[in-house]
């Protein structure tokens, strides 16, 4: 059924604010103009039916009141009564970056925010200028109620359907309604004229909006950047709507807009889209230079979610349903710690210095309350008790807790750090003249029954036990990196190896790892280093084979913070430092070399500069026994300006289909289309989350990162990463690539990215992408982001029984979360079914979470319950439709 469009064009105007958190200025200075704002939008009369809408983010609110906490019951009234309209999210972050889980605690803690103040957002997924969206993004709106995306930026232009409104559709079948904004987005109804001037402006707006206005309404956002309400709105819209007649203008709030869309949508024939939403060449800029821009940032943040996610999340959730206390509250400061991050000129870096600055110290910030909620919580579920512990420290007996942080066993090859006591250390009066700091201890080092184990490494330094009635004790140790070879560990479970004088058995490993001056081998992997720095990874079955493996390239970059500008000449090694072996095995094997180049030391508008610095770029190649991949480590120290360095990773695959890891699952990328002319031009880079894969009918390799953002497949096979992206302006005006400032012009010396860089990769030679390759990755990404770990426990009274936590069954699912609920009611179960079939599967829980798990539902994202589920001795099978998101609440 279709309807029947009106001849008329109706026209809802929404006043708003666009409230970049940080940008040009720093938090603290916008915020001075957010309380200005705000309190005049509260002393104002607000007669019914008038709105504002405080740009679809909450953290405005939070801002608002941390420094007018005596308005909190007015601004709340204004929020309930709909005079004023803010969220779903917390903060308008960058949606291309961040994980789906990041983006689920952004939705989850803008919705907390609101209901704090008795308030509802809109049901609108609004997104007026993120840099791209993910193809995950209607998967993410219908898990929160949300029918509605209003969005600009990389969606328009001659690559996508004409007209304001489409269906988009999600991997999983999700859909929501679209709306696209017009070319010049949510600033279009800025400054409405209150004068004669209006029938011309009416002229303009009509002439964009009502050939695309496929619904026959449209959108029109009354405001810009950091402004406040126009002062004589009343009459300007009476002027507007004069001069519109017989079509029709009035003003309306986003809910009212969402409403009236979804009812004419109803039986609407539309077209429909799919995948992310990455170029809108030739109608707006989407901005897609950005994810090189302060790389080391951009690593940091993805790490830091990683750790909240997967190795504090679980275990908190997991000690909670166990018994030990719930722990939720402050796992939400540390998400909102770590949002205050995620806007999109923040996490881009397309900001001035000091905002960078400020979000290095929210990164520690995140790091430091995620730690300790990891560890308190799996001090909880080995049943450590700190105060009992110190009152009895002559009967230590010190452990090394291994966890197991993904939801499968695990065992093999596990990175731990093996304290030994040295001497106490005094602190406090009385401590002075202390001994000389001594030289690291020969002992041998025994795990267990005689675990397999090499030190790679052996240092001393404090360590500190700690007790909520105690003062710290602090003691000299020695710390030992080993890899070690232990037994399986359950999914999310926790095993005690006790630590002894007695020596690791020196081999043990079913698959030892050899080594010879240029080359390291397993029983899979063969990776050999030429004298001349040639690079080859081949499988030991002969199927495969890579030339070259590794390069470097530094090209000039002219351009600013949202733009890439190369200049030539490209710049690659002239010499090769190496390769030296650094572990011989029979666990880990590594050989590591340096390359040199000789790098221009800045760039003008014409040329890089004559005048050369040296840069080394250093490689470590790690193989593991047992591992079907091969670890590299690169770093270094950047002193130059105004380029760009990637490492290149040559897969020896051309034409190659290119999967990457994306929101809630993999997407398949493509070059970009021909470019549009005088219009931005849409770079070759995309997104890099946690891995690349480029395949043909016959192989494949994968190539994984551990957080940098950006990187580019070319058509002969290579997979080339952006190491460091220097430059100097915030803003530029004058680049072939994009013509015109997409800010406002500053000078920022830090993103230069002077001194250390290092960036973590491995590379997975594998068959052609099937169902067994696309788990086979997967499972792959944890052992290569989330090995197995362990950490000294010094005050152990005895060894801990080991605690089996949760485990995921079914061939092509994968973990996404485990974490308590918002309410504290129940435990959450994520998982994606990566697969394009349906697959079976079910949580599994541990005895001590399985004693206390009667119930099951699944659930939307935003946690609402829905139907029940069978609970059968702590396992709870359920089944996930093709490319599903699949939620499960236990308690």
């Amino acid at each position: 059924m279709t309807i029947t469009l009106p001849t008329t064009l109706a026209v809802l105007v929404v006043s708003h604010t666009h409230w970049d958190r940080e940008w040009y200025h720093p938090a603290p200075r916008f915020r001075q103009r957010l309380v200005a704002l705000v309190d005049e939008l509260l002393d104002a009369p607000a007669p019914p039916g008038v709105s504002f809408l405080l740009d679809g983010q909450a953290v405005v609110l939070d801002d608002y009141l941390a420094v007018r906490p005596e308005r909190r019951e007015a601004l709340a009234t204004r929020l309930k009564d709909g005079a004023l309209e803010a969220g779903p999210w917390y903060v308008l972050a960058d949606e291309l970056i961040p994980s789906a889980e990041a983006l689920v605690r952004n939705l989850l803690v803008g919705r907390a925010v609101l209901r704090a103040l008795g308030a509802e957002p809109p049901p609108v997924l609004y997104c007026p200028d993120s840099f791209g969206h993910p193809a995950a993004l209607p998967t993410i709106a219908a898990g929160f109620g949300l029918p509605l995306i209003v969005l600009w930026r990389g969606y328009g232009g001659p690559h996508w359907p004409a007209g304001d409104v489409a269906r988009w559709r999600a991997a999983d079948g999700a859909e929501a309604l679209l709306y696209h904004l017009p070319p010049d987005g949510y600033e279009f109804g800025a400054s409405l004229p209150a004068d004669e001037r209006a029938a011309d402006r009416w002229r303009r707006v009509r002439d964009v909006l009502a050939p695309r206005a496929a619904l026959g309404m449209a959108l029109l956002l009354n405001g810009a950047d950091h402004h406040a309400r126009q002062p004589d709105l009343d009459r300007a819209l009476e002027a507007l709507a004069r001069a519109a007649r017989p079509d029709e203008v009035r003003r309306a709030s986003l809910r009212v807009f969402a409403r009236e869309l979804g009812a004419r949508a109803r039986g609407a024939t539309l077209p429909e889209v799919c995948g992310e939403l990455r170029d809108s060449s030739g109608y707006a800029w989407s901005l897609q230079g950005t994810f090189g821009t302060r790389a080391a940032q951009k690593r940091r943040n993805a790490r830091v979610e990683r750790m909240l996610v997967r190795d504090a999340e679980p275990w908190c959730a997991l000690a909670a349903r166990a018994g030990a206390p719930s722990r939720r509250a402050l796992g939400r400061a540390a998400w909102t710690t770590l949002l205050l991050a995620h806007p999109h000129d923040t996490l881009c870096g397309t900001s001035v210095d000091a905002v960078a600055r400020a979000m290095d110290q929210r990164l520690d910030d995140a790091q430091a309350q995620g730690e300790g909620l990891r560890d308190d919580a799996i001090l909880d579920l080995v049943g450590h008790d700190r105060a009992r512990a110190r009152e009895h420290a002559h009967e230590w007996s010190p452990v090394v807790l291994v966890r197991n942080r993904a939801a499968r066993p695990r065992g093999g090859i596990a990175e731990l750090d093996v304290a030994r006591f040295r001497r106490h250390v005094r602190v406090g009066p009385g401590s002075g003249h202390a001994a000389a700091w001594p030289e690291p201890s020969p002992a041998p080092i025994g795990l267990g029954a005689r675990v397999p184990l090499q030190v790679l490494h052996d240092a001393p330094r404090h360590d500190r036990v700690e007790s909520p009635l105690h003062y710290p004790d602090d003691d000299l140790v020695d710390v030992a990196r080993v890899v070690a070879w232990v037994p399986p560990v359950p999914g999310y479970g926790i095993a005690a190896l006790p630590i002894s004088r007695e020596p690791g058995a020196a081999d043990g490993a079913p698959d030892a790892v050899r080594v010879g001056e240029h080359w390291i081998e397993n029983e899979a992997l063969r990776l050999s280093i030429s004298a001349a720095g040639v690079v080859r990874l081949a499988t030991r079955d002969g199927l495969m084979a890579m030339e070259s493996v590794i390069g470097f390239e530094d090209v000039g970059d002219v351009g600013d913070l949202y733009t890439h500008s190369p200049r030539d000449p490209v710049v690659h090694p002239t010499a090769i430092l190496g390769p030296r072996v650094v572990h011989r095995g029979p666990l880990r094997g590594e050989l590591r070399a340096a390359w040199w180049l000789e790098v221009p030391t800045a760039s003008t508008r014409e040329r890089r500069s004559a005048s050369t610095a040296a840069l080394v770029v250093h490689a470590a190649f790690a193989l593991d026994a047992g591992a079907s991949f091969v670890r590299v480590r690169v770093w270094g120290e950047n002193e130059a300006r105004d380029h760009r360095l990637r490492v290149v990773f040559a897969t020896g695959i051309p034409n190659a289909e290119v999967w990457a890891d994306a929101a809630f699952g993999p997407v398949r990328r493509a070059r970009p289309g021909a470019p549009v002319d005088d219009a931005e031009l849409q770079p070759a880079t995309a997104p890099l989350a946690r891995w690349v894969t480029l395949a043909s009918s016959a192989r494949g390799v994968t190539v994984f990162s551990d957080g940098l953002a950006e990187y580019e497949a070319t058509p002969t096979g290579d997979v080339a990463i952006t190491l460091v992206r220097a430059v100097g302006e915030l803003s530029r005006a004058d680049l072939p690539e994009r013509p015109g400032h997409a800010g406002w012009p500053a000078p920022v010396p830090g993103a230069q990215a002077r001194g250390p860089f290092e960036a973590r990769f491995a590379l997975l030679p594998h068959g052609p992408r099937d169902a067994s390759t696309i788990a086979l990755v997967e499972r792959t990404a944890d052992d290569v982001l989330l090995p197995l770990v362990g950490d000294t426990l010094r005050s152990a009274l005895d060894v801990p029984p080991a605690a089996a936590g949760l485990e995921l069954d079914g061939e092509g699912l994968a973990l996404s979360a485990c974490k308590e609920s918002e309410d504290g009611a129940w435990t959450v179960l994520r998982c994606v079914n990566l697969l394009d079939t349906e697959v079976r599967g079910a949580w599994r829980v541990g005895p001590r979470v399985s004693q206390r798990v009667s119930e099951a539902r699944l659930a939307r994202l935003d946690e609402t319950p829905q139907e029940p589920l069978v609970v059968a001795g702590g396992t709870i099978p359920f089944a996930a439709a093709p490319r599903a998101v699949v939620t499960v609440l236990v308690r």
